[in-house]
């Protein structure tokens, strides 16, 4: 015995926490982009003609990107949402939410793409994937310690003071490690976030057209149709939950605020002038 827990736990329990963590890992980094526009409910738009404006606005950033133009897929979601995903730029996806068109204009929307497609180039979808599996493996290894506290045996007499320092030990790690796991998904993700706005500048040499974007976004109330917490940090802003509201204290997202800021920095205070949107134009 070892504070309480027993030296050598079932071997049973070891093989099956290795197979689901195995699994785990083999999912994220070969079929993450799949699940992700599965989850969405999206459907791939595979021609100009099912949508022009938003296959046009993908294939102009991807030629600026200086990237093979990504698998562009279509959720139904009415909420304003994007995102990218996929293992590297040649596997690349791009979603867009029907509630997107439906808000922005043609400049807006090209701002969002950009910020997407400067995900790609940066290979923040990569570095996105791996810290999900990281995150993912935290979180089992929180599991693990629960199993050893609840299932490996309290420990006797002569060990109780070693079982009880164990104990408090491991449910420690069990309250503190999915914290470090979502601490380091929010320190990796804010710093992409900042990096794509300014790449999407860069791209599309109108920063404005994205802090217009981002405005925009930032005060629309439609919650979420689709999407779990799984792929909330792939979205362009944190999307609204059922309630209306979305996580400020453990975001993923950088405050809307502090990035239209610095777009506007950019943009030299010029304010974009608002156009039909993208949605209006094509219904």
């Amino acid at each position: 015995m070892l504070g309480g827990w027993p030296v050598t736990p079932n071997p049973m329990i070891l093989i099956v926490f290795s197979i689901v963590a195995t699994g785990i890992v083999i999912v994220t980094l070969t079929l993450g982009d799949d699940l992700a526009v599965t989850v969405a409910r999206a459907k791939q738009i595979e021609s100009r003609d099912l949508s022009p404006a938003l296959w046009d606005s993908v294939e102009t950033m991807a030629i600026a990107a200086g990237k093979p133009m990504p698998r562009l897929y279509l959720s139904p979601d009415r909420a304003p949402n994007a995102f990218a995903a996929g293992k590297d730029p040649k596997q690349a996806v791009v979603c867009v939410n029907q509630g997107l068109l439906d808000l922005l204009d043609k400049e807006e929307l090209e701002g969002v793409v950009a910020h997407e497609m400067a995900h790609v180039r940066n290979l923040d979808v990569r570095l996105m994937t791996y810290a999900a599996v990281l995150a993912g493996g935290i979180a089992l290894i929180a599991e693990f310690v629960s199993y050893l506290i609840f299932f490996g045996g309290a420990g006797d007499d002569e060990d109780s003071g070693l079982g009880a320092v164990g104990v408090v030990i491991g449910i420690l790690v069990i309250i503190l490690a999915p914290i470090a796991a979502l601490l380091i998904q929010m320190s990796i993700s804010r710093k992409r976030e900042y990096l794509a706005d300014v790449g999407a500048a860069e791209l599309t040499k109108y920063p404005q057209g994205l802090a217009s974007a981002l405005r925009k976004l930032g005060s629309s109330d439609v919650p979420a149709e689709t999407g779990s917490t799984a792929t909330a940090h792939l979205c362009i802003v944190a999307p609204l939950g059922a309630n209306g509201k979305a996580s400020s204290m453990f975001s993923t997202h950088p405050p809307i605020e502090d990035r239209i800021a610095r777009l506007d920095e950019l943009a030299g205070g010029q304010i974009h002038v608002q156009r039909p949107s993208v949605g209006s134009l094509q219904g």
